[in-house]
């Protein structure tokens, strides 16, 4: 009996815990908690250890390297019209694969939860964060909370925030990609034109 009552308590602190994560994290950088998880949505379907490496910078050798390395590993991957998405069974084996890219220099892949671009790994050396931290759900969520909360003091408006975490303010669809996904969690009386950055700017 006593077992039983401390299994159901661990597994209640856990469920409270990661249900928290997404409050946790909008209520630190002042941004609805909906929209972090619309983004995790669209960016992962909000699956902490996938990498996506964007092949169409990659070189011959490179892309054949890649190839090779998954193949030999097991380790599952589908590709995409610009990505190969690669799935991990676990964290060890997905941060060998973050390493793998990482030590060979692999120009342009996205890791995790909130699919964070190598292109941070300067930013995030200051904040002493490694490339493989970023596959901790935490960590992840906090670092793309920071590069969206900078995006949206740069551009002071939703779409253009929202558009610009993507890569680019203007000319791109990736605002309305999250919104689809947005407005499934709004109750009946919210609207599109619910304040989604709460802190003073």
């Amino acid at each position: 009996m006593k077992r039983v009552f401390w299994l159901l308590m661990l597994l209640s602190v856990g469920a409270h815990a990661v249900t928290n994560m997404w409050i946790r994290t909008g209520e630190a950088y002042g941004i609805e908690p909906r929209l972090l998880y619309a983004i995790s949505k669209v960016e992962s379907n909000v699956r902490p250890l996938i990498i996506s490496v964007n092949y169409k910078k990659l070189t011959k050798p490179q892309e054949q390297k890649l190839y090779s390395m998954l193949q030999s590993r097991n380790i599952s991957y589908k590709i995409y019209s610009k990505v190969v998405e690669i799935d991990s069974k676990n964290s060890a084996e997905a941060k060998g694969v973050v390493d793998f890219l990482d030590q060979n220099r692999y120009p342009s892949f996205d890791i995790g939860l909130m699919q964070i671009n190598n292109m941070h790994k300067e930013m995030l050396s200051k904040l002493k964060i490694p490339l493989s931290a970023l596959l901790n759900e935490n960590i992840n969520l906090s670092v793309a909370a920071g590069i969206l909360w900078e995006c949206y003091k740069k551009h002071r408006s939703n779409d253009k925030a929202i558009n610009a975490y993507n890569g680019a303010a203007v000319g791109n669809t990736y605002y309305t990609k999250v919104f689809t996904e947005l407005r499934k969690l709004l109750l009946a009386h919210e609207n599109s034109s619910k304040r989604l950055f709460y802190r003073i700017i």
